[in-house]
């Protein structure tokens, strides 16, 4: 069985982790084949963490046990945060507007329609979208939905936000626009991030830790100090992926 991965050190005055997985095996079903095995990892508050791994490994299933959507079949997740999820190509209503898909977010807050509506404007506004508001889904470009769903996470101030694949189907130019809103929110607010990503590239510009994942388990904890932000061509960024890149077993 793997050794839990302490990521506690990248913090030095936290002393306990925000979100813990202790062996953490999952099954979709009883008597299916096992998506996770003996998955063990802790992340330190404020941290920015990523896992990549071959597609099938098992790594969106992390961030939904993480979410508290799945259940462990045997382990314990623990996970005390307020926490939200950002769904690849931002999972938007398609017949709501950009506002309204905002204010889905206050689901079970205690806030008023008019601080919902300006919450949520002021969401979109820090996301460079608030003319968009009273677009459809369908008017907008995959950026501009992931911005969406970024923006209705938020509004509820997690502490804990989980991004499956938020650069997913994205031209390079709007997956770097989006990198970097998602590094300005990190560090204004402080909130710490779990991103799932199949970009090793995207995972070392980002992450503070790089988690691998491989055959349904975490094996491998990178931790990056380089200080942002961070040029795709510099040298010691290209080396941490040429590293990381070493560590995913090949697929074909």
């Amino acid at each position: 069985m793997p050794s839990a991965l302490n990521l506690n050190s990248m913090k030095k005055n936290e002393a306990s982790p925000v979100l813990s997985f202790k062996d953490v095996s999952f099954a979709y079903e009883p008597h299916t084949p096992v998506v996770l095995h003996h998955v063990s990892f802790e992340l330190a508050k404020g941290s920015f963490t990523v896992i990549v791994g071959p597609s099938g490994g098992g790594k969106s299933t992390v961030l939904r046990l993480a979410a508290g959507l799945e259940r462990p079949t045997s382990g314990t997740v623990a996970n005390a945060m307020r926490t939200r999820m950002v769904f690849q190509s931002g999972a938007l209503l398609p017949w709501a507007t950009a506002l309204e898909n905002v204010c889905t977010g206050f689901t079970g807050l205690k806030v008023s329609a008019r601080e919902e509506k300006k919450i949520a404007l002021d969401a979109l506004e820090a996301l460079g979208i608030r003319e968009l508001a009273g677009a459809y889904p369908r008017a907008l470009s995959g950026g501009q939905r992931q911005r969406v769903g970024i923006a209705r996470a938020m509004v509820s101030k997690p502490q804990l936000l989980l991004l499956d694949e938020p650069f997913s189907a994205l031209d390079v130019e709007t997956s770097a626009h989006l990198a970097e809103s998602l590094l300005s929110i990190h560090e204004r607010e402080g909130i710490t991030m779990l991103m799932v990503s199949h970009s090793v590239e995207d995972a070392v510009m980002l992450a503070d830790t790089v988690l691998v994942s491989s055959g349904g388990t975490v094996q491998k904890g990178i931790q990056i100090s380089l200080p942002r932000p961070r040029a795709r061509e510099d040298a010691k960024v290209q080396a941490l992926v040429e590293k990381i890149r070493g560590l995913i077993p090949s697929t074909s």
